[in-house]
């Protein structure tokens, strides 16, 4: 089902089926400003947890599990708790299929919030039963022509790229990047810590999209061939690669939860010149 809140500028819809966005849209132009699927990218946005990306077989207390593509939510139904004008909240628990990839008990909430032209996306992650390994980030897909996108950078005077290559100074000093198809040929996701304040993708048509979050990396992704989007992704934890280990509590950028629950959030400002 379908749940659609607005504010003076924006107007969001999203899905109880993995609680992602379906639809955003900039009110003063009537323009839609999520990528709305295709052959590029069949989603639109995905709420990761526990595991981000294609990740291999992990390990917990030496038994093995293999997991799909950014965890669990994204695949399951979620209860709509709480929806007022400019506000949704949603919840997960574990179940018989979640404890087959992740074998925790938890409670996962979602709460999408408009306010004037900014959206404000809240994960909170709660273990039931002792100390509880996790990622948790969002995926959104952004609407950009060409696939390309101004990516300014208003603190990522320390950005470090992700997984640590030979090159380690290829990002120092970093304020701007153009993101096109060219660059997503080379890196295919380019993943980057040690960023602070604003982000800003600035595309084509005039729009701004501008990001706030504590998140320890970024990822910016889109299809290298075809699209007209470009992904801007705060995560909680980072893509899974092959020298990283294989026991969950062990991999870099885990989070713990030991019953007490946290809170995880970014915004989502837009703007149009």
């Amino acid at each position: 089902m379908d749940y659609t809140i607005k504010s003076e500028k924006l107007q969001l819809t999203v899905t109880d089926e993995g609680g992602s966005m379906r639809s955003l849209i900039y009110l003063p132009t009537g323009e839609e400003r999520l990528w709305q699927g295709g052959s590029a990218w069949s989603s639109r946005d995905v709420v990761i947890f526990p595991i981000i990306g294609h990740a291999a077989p992990y390990t917990v207390n030496g038994q093995t599990y293999s997991p799909k593509s950014h965890g669990v939510v994204r695949y399951a139904r979620l209860n709509a708790d709480d929806i007022g004008e400019n506000f949704v909240q949603f919840s997960l628990e574990e179940s018989d299929e979640t404890l087959k990839t992740y074998p925790f008990a938890f409670l996962f909430r979602l709460r999408y919030e408009l306010r004037q032209n900014s959206l404000k996306v809240t994960y909170f992650v709660q273990s039931k039963e002792g100390s509880m390994p996790f990622y948790v980030g969002g995926h959104p897909g952004l609407r950009a022509p060409g696939g390309e996108a101004i990516i300014e950078f208003s603190g990522g005077e320390n950005a470090v790229e992700y997984p640590l290559g030979e090159d380690r100074s290829r990002y120092v000093g970093l304020k701007r990047i153009v993101a096109n198809k060219a660059l997503f040929a080379e890196c295919k996701t380019l993943q980057l810590g040690g960023l602070h304040g604003d982000i800003t993708l600035s595309t084509e048509d005039g729009f701004s999209y501008t990001f706030n979050s504590s998140c320890p990396v970024w990822a910016f992704w889109s299809n290298e061939k075809e699209g007209d989007y470009v992904c801007a992704e705060p995560w909680w934890g980072i893509n899974d690669f092959p020298a990283a280990p294989r026991e969950l509590s062990l991999k870099p950028f885990v989070n713990f939860d030991d019953g007490a629950g946290q809170a995880f959030s970014y915004t989502l400002t837009i703007d149009k010149d």
